[in-house]
């Protein structure tokens, strides 16, 4: 994860100290699509191309890494080409999603599709080992706080991390890995630092995960498009403790 260091007063125990820490960075990206500027990502600069094709495929503009002829980033990562074999449309109107970072959506929910889920049976050992490792791979791949991290899983072990000061990017992220390197991976399970909104369930469905677990809360519309979709809805999720929101089935301990 790009971070820069900088200097700063600290104030403790009523004192005044000199420190210096990392804090993450933020940069605006240009999404060039057919030789056309789209819209500017606002995003931690990393995993760029992932982060553009994940958010087409996201969006229902792509439906595979094969329709993509070309990917270009500029040395300096302010813009982004992405270039298809057949033209796409731009969407005439972007929804302004939820939470930091300032993201945008064409996707509508006022009529949902059940998604294709991978699927998964689970115990709460098992999950409990997975956000043990979540964590600790989280730990170890950021460098500064102040930014959202999510993963994908198999049920064993997890496959694929991403962090970014917007957690909606940190899913485009990850479905643009999975599209563009590693397309036999079949994620059945995605794990979020960040709040589980309609959206980030709707990207969730998208990268084909079947179980969502958050370290916070859901809303009252998630849980409810959770259940109607089939998807097993998990919040507060802490060591040992976790809710289940939707479809606990897929636990096989479960008494």
């Amino acid at each position: 994860m790009k971070s820069t260091e900088i200097s700063f007063l600290q104030f403790t125990d009523g004192k005044w100290q000199e420190r210096s820490g990392q804090v993450p960075l933020e940069q605006a990206v240009t999404l060039i699509v057919n030789g056309k500027p789209w819209m500017d990502l606002l995003c931690t600069p990393s995993m760029i191309p992932e982060l553009a094709v994940g958010f087409l495929y996201n969006e229902r503009l792509i439906h595979s890494a094969d329709e993509i002829t070309r990917i270009h980033v500029c040395d300096s990562a302010d813009f982004i080409e992405v270039d298809t074999a057949t033209p796409i449309t731009k969407p005439a109107t972007w929804i302004k999603t939820t939470g930091c970072g300032g993201g945008q959506t064409a996707q509508r929910l006022e009529q949902p599709q059940k998604p294709d889920l991978n699927p998964v049976s689970i115990t709460a050992k098992a999950l409990s080992s997975l956000q043990s490792e979540f964590v600790r791979l989280q730990d170890a791949q950021t460098s500064s706080r102040g930014v959202h991290c999510s993963a994908i899983s198999d049920g064993e072990k997890i496959l694929v991390l991403a962090d970014d000061i917007g957690r909606h990017n940190t899913l485009d992220k990850l479905k643009g890995y999975v599209l563009l390197r590693a397309p036999e991976l079949k994620p059945s399970i995605l794990l979020s630092t960040g709040r589980i909104s309609s959206e980030m369930l709707q990207k969730a469905a998208r990268i084909g995960a079947s179980v969502i677990v958050s370290f916070t809360s859901p809303n009252a519309f998630t849980v409810s498009l959770a259940r109607e979709w089939g998807m097993t809805l998990i919040g507060y999720a802490r060591g040992s403790r976790f809710n289940v929101y939707s479809h606990p089935e897929r636990f096989s301990d479960l008494a």
